[in-house]
């Protein structure tokens, strides 16, 4: 079966859809030099969905991030209704990823509490949107203990009681992902989301 991985980034989705089984294919415009599978430098937007069984995107997500409201915070085009109706007229299945607070419809999350992503400090706290025209089912967040997150180019420290920042070795152990840079973590999702769906999604497919 045939992925593809649409504004694909480092390769944190793909990892875990080839490990659901997925032949992976991504496509962003930008290079990116350390993506795991097959990389073509190509616009998201426009590139052929033919030939592929399932599709994956994770359109840019700076429109809905909380980091929005900061003062200096530039505009971003919200890509998701286009690339919805994109998707719909390609007839396959698809999921789409996105931060908390996009316009995803038939939504569930995911977080890294549920698949038991930790390190000594505490838990992954890292929720994600996805949309998808399958049924997905999801288990519930286990918030428990203190949550890591993993941000932009942060050291480790403190965003409160509850809540503190990971450095770039605990980033790649909180998020499974020990060979990507940080501005790739700073992006991508962790593969233990996508192996969780790419399962499902090839019982479906296959």
């Amino acid at each position: 079966m045939r992925l593809l991985d649409l504004f694909c980034g480092a390769g944190g989705a793909a990892m875990g859809y080839h490990r659901a089984g997925f032949e992976v294919v991504g496509v962003d415009h930008l290079p990116q030099p350390h993506y795991p599978f097959e990389f073509i430098q190509a616009d998201a937007m426009t590139y052929p969905l033919e030939g592929f069984d399932v599709i994956h995107a994770s359109p840019p997500c700076q429109a809905f991030s909380v980091m929005k409201s900061l003062h200096n915070a530039r505009a971003h085009a919200d890509l998701i209704a286009p690339l919805r109706a994109r998707l719909c007229a390609a007839g396959k299945p698809y999921v789409i990823e996105n931060v908390p607070g996009a316009p995803l419809e038939t939504v569930f999350m995911l977080c890294g509490s549920m698949f038991g992503l930790r390190s000594d400090r505490g838990y992954l706290r890292r929720h994600r949107l996805f949309e998808s025209n399958v049924l997905i089912l999801a288990p519930s967040c286990q918030h428990n203990g203190v949550a890591v997150g993993v941000y932009g180019h942060g050291s480790a420290g403190f965003l409160g009681q509850r809540m503190r920042t990971a450095n770039r070795d605990e980033a790649r152990l909180l998020m499974g992902t020990p060979a990507m840079t940080r501005d790739g973590m700073s992006q991508a999702i962790p593969p233990a989301y996508t192996l969780y769906i790419g399962t499902q999604l090839m019982r479906v497919v296959s």
